[in-house]
């Protein structure tokens, strides 16, 4: 009986954890596709006003 219990308790801390794990996985995964689109647009942008100055 106190194995069934240790088991449970181990996937359920498992569980738990890689919940949060993964939340935080998530919130740099989406923080870093911001920052990169927002880098590229500045880049194409920084691209525009080149090519207006050369001509």
């Amino acid at each position: 009986m106190n194995t069934t219990y240790f088991f449970i308790g181990l996937f359920t801390g498992i569980s738990v954890s890689a919940f949060f794990i993964g939340k935080e996985l998530y919130k740099y995964y989406t923080k870093y596709t911001v920052q990169k689109k927002q880098l590229d647009r500045i880049l194409k942008l920084n691209d525009k006003f080149k090519k207006f100055k050369v001509a």
